[in-house]
């Protein structure tokens, strides 16, 4: 399991099969994500639009691995200082 998707599946309490119903996906794809520590991007706005119908908001960087994502141009320029 990889923990920093956590918060992708937190709308469906950690539930992949709950998530699977809700995008329309076999529980046993939804469950392999986790497992391989990333979600296709043809899943992306499916699931964040199942969350909204939840009530719960998820970013598109949500899906990008914490060690793949960009630094906020303000942070490149502060750690050169």
């Amino acid at each position: 399991m990889k923990d920093w998707l956590d918060p992708i599946y937190a709308p469906w309490d950690g539930n992949a099969s709950a998530m699977a119903r809700d995008i329309d996906e076999l529980p046993v794809t939804v469950s392999q994500w986790r497992f391989r520590g990333r979600i296709p991007d043809d899943y992306w706005a499916k699931i964040i639009a199942a969350a909204a119908a939840k009530g719960h908001t998820l970013p598109y960087e949500a899906f990008i691995h914490p060690d793949k994502r960009l630094a906020p141009a303000g942070a490149v320029a502060a750690a050169g200082q």
